[in-house]
């Protein structure tokens, strides 16, 4: 199976993670990849049951029944909800994704994951403050290729690239650059 590209963007609620990702897709679409996003709910990894959908739904009833995968669909796409055995990080859910991608004929060049701070993944942090940077360091987070601010905030002395989210033209550019280097021993936090 064709392993993708992947690399994490995270930050805390409200710091412009999501922001950045659509940015970051539309630009690697742009460049002719077909890209793919997962965001991964944090929240929900401690939560027997998501709150994903509406708790009194057709497919959390058949869940409830003892249903181990629901899936709604229609014509214009579909959502899969693996109930019972969903993995148990972030390679699991990129291989399901290219497995499903793989099953109707298509490829994925690129996956961004929205979050999944503790992950091994090549991380690009998105923050406002330098407190929000300082929290993540603190909390353990690693891989750390690059800094984006979204607001005009710069760190001296920091050991790794940062880029601002306005003053940057091209933010995939930049990150595919930053992530090669990656393999040749470039610096992360």
């Amino acid at each position: 199976m064709h392993k993708p590209n992947r690399f994490a963007v995270v930050g805390y609620q409200d710091a412009g993670k999501t922001q950045v990702t659509e940015r970051i897709v539309r630009e690697a679409s742009q460049d002719g990849l077909a890209v793919a996003v997962i965001k991964h709910d944090g929240h929900a990894d401690t939560e027997s049951s998501p709150d994903w959908e509406k708790p009194s739904s057709d497919t959390v009833r058949a869940a409830g029944a003892g249903a181990q995968w629901t899936m709604v669909a229609s014509r214009t796409g579909w959502l899969l909800h693996a109930w019972k055995d969903a993995g148990s990080g972030v390679e699991d859910w990129t291989d399901l994704l290219v497995s499903a991608a793989a099953a109707r004929q298509a490829h994925v060049d690129l996956v961004i994951i929205e979050g999944a701070k503790h992950s091994p993944l090549p991380k690009l942090a998105v923050v406002r403050t330098q407190a929000e940077l300082d929290q993540l360091l603190q909390a353990g987070v690693t891989n750390i290729f690059a800094v984006c601010w979204t607001t005009e905030t710069r760190v001296d002395n920091l050991p790794i690239p940062q880029l601002s989210f306005h003053g940057v033209s091209n933010l995939w550019e930049v990150c595919s650059g930053l992530i090669a280097g990656l393999n040749g021993h470039a610096n992360s936090v």
